[in-house]
């Protein structure tokens, strides 16, 4: 019988409960979507990085003591000639080559780097079992001055066959002529790979710094004999400190950072996923909280007739099982599109395309559906549902509607949550680190807690202040559509608490970043210690130690610092420094010295006083650690110095000699080359870096520039996942209005038919609504900004270097007056359909 009802009422509610479904499938649809992409992406990087491995059961490589870390250039030691000679006298090794690659780019006719990153050259080989290339036209390079290159970069470039090319070195730029056109493996990603082929001997010469050696040796093994097997028996046969690993391993590592980015992705789309169905289950409690006020006869009259308590809580919950039901269905269908278009975000973000293939339909996009959707459903319904158990049958007889119950829990509930929010700030300020933040994060949770708890009780003063205009200007309707607002406080609040949390997000994170921003100019203003810095134009581009010797050639520049980034193991984590010469470093950085001397040797660092202090060091300290190429030594402390790491972000942390380092790890790219100047102009240095179009100089205003701009484009792409829970908010305010239209059908038939013309009624609800959407973003943007202040002043005493307190008022501005814009629009249908209304048949509505 029970079930029978549930049935009815969704069948007899179907309008009502629509706008609740969409909510429910616009969080839902964000939550599969992130998971189909995810999954897809996934699929795309595991076809390419097999088609990386295709044919190669063992590497034989430089020996490693620890893999490169997340967004790092892996720097190997050359293997020798004569190991290759080795390999290939193994038994069960089918056939063996050295690889010999490198940075190699192609200009195009205007003087730009072509195609994506990274850029790749490599020594042509036709043999289709260890190279990766597929020739698809023309015919590959033999002479010295012949190249080929894949199909997307010559499109890019606007090269064909035939075609004279310009290619940057890390030695600079030399032409070769195009004579082949090829594909880089068979995958998804295959587009996104920029690859230039030479002739092996033409490769060896132009692409590594030491002849005769390879970067590695890739070896295919014979029929019948497996990865381990073949790579024990390659082990056995090599020289100390070179290594051998099976090719699924090799796949691994490789595939390994590209794997945990892609984990930070998926948790990052998931947290604003999660935030878009939060945002939705207020849309769900608010509709069935009205439904259930107009269904108090309805409800009260099972009672009368002998249903339980249980079973019309059920009854209620049986409807919100349907919504939740269709709309995890529907949201699981959407999630492809939002896949898509989650695509296109990033990809307009990052500058990049990204070669999703096919999509993937992952079991977790289905299991997470309706894991999300229909409890979250149930959730946000039992509320409402628990007090439609409550009606007492004698309602069924009683006239009118059941007056307004008291918000004096809301108030002490409210109250209790904002007090115990301001004590955990007080006591995060008076805390330090870690705790300091965890403790602030919390209370402003607790705080923005009761502030949405106590929001019934703020919306009849702040209403009746933001309605003043309405009433001032808009003549009896504007009037009317304020009153309208300031009748169900409950229901003002909860409609506006959807656009109150997205604002207060989106006010929250703009202060943050904002503060940032500002920040980072003051550090950069006080710590910026070159006058000019070369850099690749991307982060995975090398800079050449040639560059770095042609800047450091033109007349009237004092010191031209190539920075480079050493790596070694101590005491068991692996550590970053700076490698160069120590004197030189300290001074360029302004980095005083406090104790010790600054001739670092070899195996001696300096390192800057918060490290030494965190790690309890001192000059003389000597520590157990490991070089890259698995040489252990005994690390000793030469000198500390006085480090400013809130004011001097680019500064090295620690450093050592380059004269020490490069023995163990000889072709440590170069990140950048820090310039200071005496008489040297722009166009001089320019000049002499015009052979590597690859690089980037920049001034102190560009350097500042960039930073700025990677900061921007972080809250563009937050803001812009962001939107997605205001959208949910207006389909909140759209769905409230819609039923207060309902609920007002006599009303409006007899302001009718007292002589208001439509399109006073829809100026009404306009008015409504936009007081509705204004109360939501005042409180939202008010909120948001406290809590973006009280975590700036965490983060600033926590030394996470946001000292700068910044609040981007034209851009709270801007949101406030985009939720006025979203009354509007969100008025539109409802006020339409309010003005359509029969008056004869509105005014008998019971």
């Amino acid at each position: 019988m029970m079930v029978k009802l549930v049935f009815r009422g969704l069948v007899a509610h179907r309008a009502r409960l629509l706008m609740s479904t969409v909510a429910v499938v616009a969080g839902v649809a964000f939550v599969a979507g992130t998971l189909i992409f995810s999954a897809t992406l996934d699929r795309s990087f595991d076809r390419a990085f097999d088609d990386l491995g295709r044919g190669t059961d063992v590497i034989v490589r430089s020996q490693r003591a620890f893999e490169p870390g997340l967004g790092e250039r892996a720097s190997d030691r050359p293997v020798p000639a004569s190991v290759l000679a080795s390999v290939q006298d193994v038994d069960g090794v089918a056939k063996a080559h050295g690889v010999v690659t490198g940075f190699a780019a192609v200009v195009d006719r205007r003087g730009r780097i072509a195609g994506s990153e990274p850029q790749t050259g490599v020594a042509w080989d036709g043999d289709r079992d260890l190279s990766l290339p597929r020739l698809t036209s023309g015919r590959p390079p033999a002479a010295p001055d012949e190249i080929a290159t894949d199909v997307t970069t010559a499109r890019d470039a606007g090269y064909r066959i035939g075609d004279r090319v310009r290619v940057a070195l890390l030695s600079g730029t030399r032409t070769f002529r195009l004579t082949g056109l090829f594909e880089v493996g068979d995958s998804a990603l295959s587009g996104a790979i920029s690859m230039t082929a030479f002739a092996p001997g033409t490769a060896m010469r132009v692409l590594s710094d030491h002849p005769g050696t390879y970067a590695r040796i890739v070896v295919h093994a014979d029929d019948g004999v497996s990865q381990q097997r073949l790579r024990d028996a390659v082990a056995a046969a090599l020289p100390p400190g070179i290594e051998a690993v099976t090719g699924r391993r090799a796949i691994d590592e490789q595939a390994g950072p590209f794997k945990e980015i892609l984990k930070v992705m998926r948790t990052f789309l998931l947290v604003f996923a999660l935030i878009a169905v939060f945002v939705g289950s207020f849309i769900i409690f608010n509709t069935f909280a009205m439904l259930v006020t107009a269904r108090v006869k309805e409800l009260a009259l099972l009672r009368a007739v002998g249903a339980s308590r249980g079973q019309v809580t059920r009854s209620v919950l049986g409807e919100a099982a349907g919504v939740g039901l269709a709309g995890s269905t529907l949201g699981l269908a959407a999630g492809a599109g939002v896949a898509a278009g989650l695509a296109r975000l990033l990809s307009a973000v990052t500058g990049g395309e990204l070669p999703l293939g096919t999509l993937v339909l992952p079991a977790s996009a289905v299991v997470a559906s309706y894991a999300v959707g229909m409890p979250v459903t149930l959730a946000a319904a039992f509320v409402p549902a628990r007090r439609a158990s409550r009606i007492p049958p004698v309602a069924a007889l009683r006239e009118g509607t059941a007056p307004p119950r008291p918000l004096r829990g809301r108030v002490v509930c409210g109250a209790g949550a904002s007090v115990a929010g301001a004590g955990l700030i007080a006591a995060g300020f008076a805390a330090d680190g870690r705790a300091a933040l965890t403790l602030t994060g919390a209370g402003a949770l607790a705080v923005f807690a009761g502030v949405v708890t106590v929001s019934p009780v703020l919306s009849r003063p702040s209403i009746r202040v933001l309605a003043w205009p309405f009433a001032r200007w808009g003549g009896s309707a504007g009037r009317m559509g304020g009153r309208n607002a300031l009748r169900e406080p409950r229901q003002t609040a909860a409609t506006a608490s959807a656009l109150t949390i997205g604002l207060a997000l989106i006010a929250t994170v703009s202060v943050i970043v904002q503060s940032m921003a500002s920040s980072v100019d003051r550090q950069l203003d006080a710590g910026l210690t070159a006058d000019y810095q070369v850099t690749g134009r991307s982060q995975v581009t090398p800079v050449g130690a040639d560059a770095a010797r042609a800047v450091a050639g033109v007349a009237g520049v004092r010191t031209a610092i190539p920075i480079r980034t050493a790596r070694f193991r101590l005491d068991g984590s692996v550590r970053t420094a700076t490698a160069g010469t120590p004197g030189e470093l300290l001074a360029h950085f302004r980095l005083p010295l406090q104790a010790g001397s600054s001739s670092a040797g070899g195996d001696e660092l300096l390192v800057g006083a918060t490290v030494a202090k965190a790690q309890g060091w001192k000059t003389g300290t000597t520590i157990g650690g490991e070089y890259q190429d698995g040489t252990r030594r005994r690390f000793r402390i030469a000198g500390v110095y006085a480090d400013r790491p809130s004011l001097t972000p680019s500064a090295p942390t620690m450093i050592i000699n380059w004269a020490g380092y490069r023995a163990h790890d000889p072709d440590a790219p170069v990140d950048r080359i820090e310039i200071n100047v005496t008489t040297a102009t722009r166009g001089a240095l320019e000049k002499a870096l015009a052979p590597w179009p690859n690089l980037e100089l920049k001034d102190r205003a560009q350097i500042k520039a960039d930073a700025a701009g990677d900061i921007d484009l972080f809250l563009d792409l937050v803001l812009g996942l962001l939107v997605l829970s205001v959208l949910v908010a207006a389909l909140g305010i759209v769905n409230t209005l819609a039923l207060a239209v309902t609920e007002r059908t006599r009303e409006i038939g007899m302001l009718r038919a007292l002589g208001m013309q439509r399109r006073q009624l829809r100026r009404m609800i306009r008015c409504e609504a936009v007081v509705v959407s204004l109360f939501g973003a005042v409180l939202g943007v008010g909120t948001g900004v406290l809590l973006g202040i009280v975590l700036q002043h965490a983060l600033a005493a926590g030394d996470g270097g946001m000292e700068v307190l910044a609040i981007p008022y034209g851009r709270l501005a801007v949101c406030v007056a985009a939720a006025a814009a979203i009354g509007v629009a969100a008025a539109v249908w409802p006020a339409r359909r309010a003005a359509r209304l029969n008056v004869l048949q509105a005014i008998a509505t019971e």
